[in-house]
């Protein structure tokens, strides 16, 4: 109603949009009424960064608590990443799996997106997600243990940040109905870009400078690479290619994390 939303100040709006970013990226339960102008995908996702944070925390702390209690590394990061997709929902997940049978199987860009709308788990996305974990966990085990609650906090945010930016560069390829239905009637702001990118920058400062330029320039060539894959394939994005990305940004920053930090 418009009374919950433009009769509030600003930093109460950017609070019932965090509580949107909660309530569409992660399974945490909401139970504060959120008005409809704040349950658009496009105004929430400039938290998709501080969500990540949180879903990083989550895991960084099962983390600690699962390898305090069996002293097994992989038994530890078998049970945080569990932890964090139940936190999630396997939201990115599923957009990575999607996005690995529609581009996998369709040659045409309306058998692309056909595909990616289908429910159903195909091949592509099931030897993709599977390969995906696997690259995962066995990066993160090459890390010194007490490192790795601060990776996954870096990982989460910084890849769902990289993930966010394509709503800025990119336009969404699906009809209008579907635009708006799923909140992406309208391209990211410059000022929205800027703060993803500073919440999702942050853990940089904990890095050495040659290791955070190495990571920056990882993700730049992996967007780049991305952006025009996809605008060859389908001429834009989808909900699917942004949760794909997700994945893959943060595969590629554990792997070079792995490589730089051991």
């Amino acid at each position: 109603m418009p009374a919950d939303w433009s009769g509030k100040s600003f930093c109460q709006q950017q609070g019932y949009l965090l509580l949107a970013a909660i309530i569409f990226f992660t399974r945490i339960p909401v139970k504060k009424r959120v008005p409809d102008e704040a349950l658009q995908l496009n105004r929430a996702a400039r938290f998709l960064p501080v969500v990540g944070l949180m879903v990083g925390a989550v895991c960084a702390l099962s983390f600690v608590v699962f390898y305090g209690i069996w002293q097994n590394l992989w038994l530890a990061l078998l049970l945080s990443t569990t932890v964090g997709i139940l936190t999630t929902g396997a939201f990115h997940e599923d957009g990575f799996a999607d996005s690995c049978d529609g581009f996998g199987g369709g040659w045409q860009k309306e058998q692309v997106l056909r595909i990616m709308k289908d429910s159903r788990l195909g091949t592509y996305g099931a030897v993709g997600l599977g390969l995906m974990l696997a690259i995962k966990l066995s990066a993160l085990a090459l890390l010194p243990v007490d490192l790795i609650p601060w990776v996954l906090l870096l990982g989460h945010g910084l890849s769902r940040s990289f993930s966010a930016s394509f709503m800025f560069t990119l336009n969404y390829v699906r009809d209008e109905v579907d635009r708006k239905f799923s909140g992406h009637s309208d391209r990211m702001t410059a000022g929205e870009l800027s703060f993803i990118t500073a919440v999702g920058t942050l853990g940089l400062l904990f890095l050495s400078l040659a290791t955070a330029l190495l990571l920056i320039a990882g993700l730049f060539l992996l967007h780049r690479l991305l952006s025009w894959y996809w605008l060859k394939r389908i001429g834009g994005y989808t909900g699917d290619c942004l949760g794909g990305a997700q994945q893959l940004a943060e595969v590629l920053i554990y792997l070079i994390l792995s490589a730089a930090l051991v």
